[in-house]
């Protein structure tokens, strides 16, 4: 009989409980623009990272963040600070620029361009000159295979240069 009340018990119990709702909210993932908000203000408020305009973008699970600092310092506490608001689920792509990477790209580009407009082989080329981080890519048409190697020479010849990216294409 204290088996049968036991049992009756237990599945009285089972019963009532199923019965009840959680009044406990299910947790959502902050939008897009609620992170990057975050993200913003903390980069905003930070003595270190106060002074320049550093944009953070959500897609997916990955922060991107984009901007100029001028300190290596700058950039990895721009990143630290993302971080924090993230956690360790997400990734941050921190693409953030030293001005003095800027200044060096702006001056590469600057002289490679003259150096293939001034150069007999090259100077009538439809080249287009880009470069990132000492990473100059060439894009665009000339009419032999001489003038997209003389092109990719003079890119290599310039100061700065780290790498080149000869994308030319020979339209002869």
């Amino acid at each position: 009989m204290k088996r049968l009340m036991l049992v009756f018990l237990v599945l009285m119990l089972i019963g009532t409980g199923c019965g009840t709702t959680n009044n406990k909210k299910t947790e959502s993932r902050p939008s897009n623009k609620s992170v990057e908000g975050q993200i913003r203000n903390k980069l905003k408020t930070d003595p270190m990272t106060s002074a320049w305009e550093i944009n953070p973008t959500m897609e997916g699970n990955t922060i991107t963040l984009v901007g100029l600092v001028d300190r290596e310092e700058e950039r990895v506490r721009a990143g630290d600070l993302a971080r924090g608001v993230v956690g360790e689920l997400r990734t941050i792509d921190n693409q953030i620029m030293l001005t003095q990477e800027v200044v060096l790209d702006a001056s590469i580009v600057a002289k490679l361009k003259t150096e293939i407009v001034t150069n007999p082989v090259t100077r009538l080329a439809n080249i287009e000159v880009d470069s990132r981080k000492g990473t100059v890519t060439l894009n665009g048409s000339v009419k032999t295979d001489e003038q997209k190697r003389e092109t990719e020479r003079l890119a290599r010849a310039t100061a700065g240069v780290m790498t080149v990216r000869n994308n030319l294409k020979v339209t002869g």
